[in-house]
């Protein structure tokens, strides 16, 4: 008769023990989809189906269609041929081919201008150099979007911190000094198909010399930098296909070409330019 009252005191004193167990593996259990939650957001494709968004996200897909198609969504600061596209690669997504996840490393010194650089100003001054169009303001549409878009592509990185595959890789010292009569012939053989003979850009790729291309204060006239760029991704879809020399032989020969003149030398030669164009 004794032995009921002790397996239902059993029972009940178990109860709140599987409770609790319960609630701890539950919480294991939820806390990492809780976090992947927060640190996750939604792709651009994703945002680009929805039919309403938030200011931010609004402003991100904004900025990701001025990267794909600046010469629309950014005209009134463009005053060449080219995307933001053409140099940040994959919409500014793919390594070592510019990205644009760097939101983290801003505000930083830059030596081109001799100040401290927020992110706004770095992507006015690409409007100025690389799109040989003008500065657009701090407050300009095109500015804020392409922000969002930047700290959109960030998220995750360490602030700081340089994240993989930044900039274009430096080549190493081939000891031999670049070569613009080789780098014409390396050209004419692997990059005019796309480029154009006189390039000019074909089919809708980009002109790589001309009034309608970058000009002479871009970081793409610089030749190492450019050299960087031209190996780990030229011939497009074909990167790392030709050798450190070969790269920085083109990338002396278009250095050689005729291209916008740099902003800061002389106002009067820009407007001439714009004139002529």
């Amino acid at each position: 008769m004794n032995l009921i009252p002790r397996v239902i005191t059993s029972v009940l004193l178990t109860i709140p023990l599987v409770a609790t167990a319960l609630v701890l593996v539950a919480a294991v259990l939820i806390a990492p989809s809780k976090a992947l939650a927060q640190n996750g957001q939604p792709s651009i494709q994703q945002l680009l189906e929805e039919p309403f968004l938030d200011d931010y996200y609004s402003n991100v897909v904004y900025g990701y269609e001025i990267i794909i198609d600046t010469q629309k969504n950014a005209s009134r600061y463009v005053g060449n041929a080219l995307n933001c596209s053409n140099c940040h690669l994959q919409a500014g997504t793919q390594k070592e081919a510019l990205p644009l996840n760097v939101a983290g490393m801003y505000p930083k010194w830059r030596a081109k201008n001799g100040k401290r650089n927020g992110i706004g100003l770095r992507i006015r001054e690409c409007f100025l150099y690389s799109m040989d169009g003008i500065m657009p303001p701090e407050d300009a549409p095109e500015v804020l979007a392409i922000s969002a878009y930047v700290s959109y592509l960030s998220q995750g990185q360490i602030m700081g911190a340089e994240p993989e595959g930044r900039g274009v890789p430096t080549l190493p010292d081939t000891g031999y000094d670049p070569n613009p009569a080789n780098g014409r012939a390396v050209y004419l053989a692997q990059c005019a198909s796309c480029h154009g003979t006189q390039g000019e850009g074909v089919a809708g790729m980009p002109p790589v010399w001309g009034l309608n291309s970058y000009n002479k204060g871009a970081g793409m006239n610089d030749i190492r930098e450019a050299a960087g760029f031209i190996w780990a991704n030229m011939p497009l879809g074909n990167g790392k296909s030709l050798s450190h020399q070969q790269a920085l032989d083109v990338s002396a020969y278009l250095n050689l070409q005729i291209r916008p003149s740099d902003p800061r030398d002389s106002k009067f030669l820009k407007l001439l330019e714009h004139l002529i164009n």
